[in-house]
C-alpha cells in the first residue's frame, strides 16, 4: 500500500472521492481535528498515549543486541552481497581495471 501526503490545494483535488459534493480544501489541522474525532483516531490516540512495557513482550521478541547476527556474519553477508554485484556488472569493473592500468603506464 503506497501512503501519500496530500497538504496542497493543486494535489488534494484529484483524490476528492465524494463526487455527489463539491470539492472543498482541507488543512492538515482540520483532517488531524475530523480523524481525532473519529472512534478510530480516539482509539489509537488512548493506546498511543500508554508507555511501552518491554516486560510483557516475548523475551525472543525483540533482539537483546545491536545486531541480530555477530559481526563475522554480517561481513560474510555484505562481502557475499558485493561479489554477486561485482559478478553481474563483470564488464564495468574489467574495463575500469584495465583503464586505470592504462592511466598508470
Amino acid at each position: 500500500m503506497k501512503t501519500m501526503q496530500v497538504t496542497s490545494r493543486k494535489d488534494q483535488m484529484q483524490y476528492w472521492a465524494r463526487r455527489d459534493v463539491p470539492y472543498r480544501f482541507v488543512t492538515v489541522k482540520e483532517f488531524s481535528e475530523a480523524f481525532y474525532s473519529f472512534h478510530e483516531g480516539k482509539r489509537l490516540g488512548n493506546e498511543l498515549a500508554v508507555p511501552f512495557d518491554k516486560s510483557k513482550n516475548h523475551p525472543a521478541a525483540l533482539t537483546t543486541k545491536k545486531y541480530g547476527v555477530n559481526k563475522r556474519e554480517l561481513c560474510k553477508a555484505s562481502f557475499s552481497r558485493e561479489f554477486l554485484l561485482m559478478k553481474r556488472n563483470s564488464f564495468i569493473y574489467a574495463f575500469k581495471f584495465i583503464q586505470v592500468g592504462i592511466n598508470f603506464c
